[in-house]
């Protein structure tokens, strides 16, 4: 049995989903016996394109250096990679970087990776997951880590086991459904409780009208581009995609905005001092699940922040 080192990378599609995906083929080559923390960085060498993801997985196997490498291949394969721009953006890049104590040169298999000590995003998540990985001459990886000032790396924390429909209802952002169930509920309570009245009684009817159909049509346009990608959680679903079609065009959360407008709308047009101050706290809650869910898309696609910057508006078109 030898312990093996193997980068992840990718920048392409859904990220995560990609890096996901090689761990889980990764079982077909020996154990899984590590995986390193997430870390952003920007590309190195090629052309223009997108920031990756990147991780190192540890693997215990029987197989020799020639065939792991094939292994790994056939991995980034069976997820689109395609080899027809060196350095270029990719689906999946996987690398072979250590084979236990072992050198091989080949054609085919170069083990120790030969431009490993030169990136900061293989040598760091090498060491958070294996801190006393060596070269075959005996020299420790650590001390390739004080040479990389120059290169931008980011921790994205732990990943692996990875969050995804099927795990936990709590790593999902379960409790944040709830807690949205329980606002929509307690406005609806409110109204029908009673107490203090806002003034202006007939105009208030009528905005609050306006607000509460503008609402449900946004939440409507918000629905029918999502299809069966609609999820409550805040966690993206895996092997999705960004949408920037229609009302994505000028908001980034068109059914939040829309379940704020409406339910602002409704408790002006019930004159319900309690409701409305319970809609603006919904609406701040929204916000929050909004900027919760970001972090999530920023993580896992590349250009998510580019369609941010272009679209922003994160509730409500042109206002919020």
């Amino acid at each position: 049995m030898t312990r093996a080192a193997v980068a992840l990378g990718s920048n392409m599609g859904d990220r995560r989903a990609n890096l996901e995906f090689a761990v889980r083929g990764l079982a077909s080559c020996g154990e899984v016996v590590g995986v390193s923390d997430l870390y952003e960085t920007a590309p190195v060498g090629g052309p223009e394109q997108g920031p990756y993801l990147n991780a190192v997985a540890i693997v215990d196997t029987t197989l020799p250096a020639e065939q792991l490498l094939a292994g790994l291949h056939d991995i980034e394969r069976r997820r689109g990679r395609t080899r027809t721009i060196h350095w270029g953006p990719r689906t999946l890049d996987l690398d072979l970087l250590l084979y236990g104590r072992e050198s091989h040169t080949s054609d085919s298999c170069m083990v120790p990776h030969p431009r490993m000590h030169e990136r900061r995003f293989v040598v760091e998540p090498l060491l958070n997951v294996w801190p006393e990985a060596a070269l075959p001459d005996g020299t420790r990886v650590s001390t390739f880590a004080a040479t990389f000032a120059d290169q931008d790396l980011s921790n994205l924390g732990a990943w692996w086991p990875p969050r995804q429909a099927g795990q936990g209802f709590r790593e999902r952002g379960g409790w944040w459904v709830v807690a949205q169930l329980l606002l929509i509920g307690l406005v609806v309570a409110a109204l029908g409780m009673g107490g203090p009245v806002i003034p202006g009684e007939s105009a208030l009817r009528v905005g609050g009208a306006v607000l509460a159909l503008a609402g449900l049509a946004l939440g409507i346009l918000g629905l029918s581009h999502l299809g069966d990608r609609l999820t409550p959680f805040p966690e993206p679903l895996a092997g999705g995609e960004i949408i920037h079609a229609g009302v994505y065009a000028t908001v980034r959360h068109p059914i939040y905005g829309g379940i704020v407008l409406g339910l602002v709308g409704i408790a002006l047009f019930g004159a319900s001092l309690y409701g409305l101050l319970l809609a603006m706290l919904a609406g701040v809650f929204f916000w929050m699940k909004a900027g919760r869910e970001e972090m999530r898309l920023l993580e896992r696609f590349p250009h998510y922040a580019e369609y941010r910057e272009r679209t922003r508006a994160r509730l409500v078109p042109w206002v919020l």
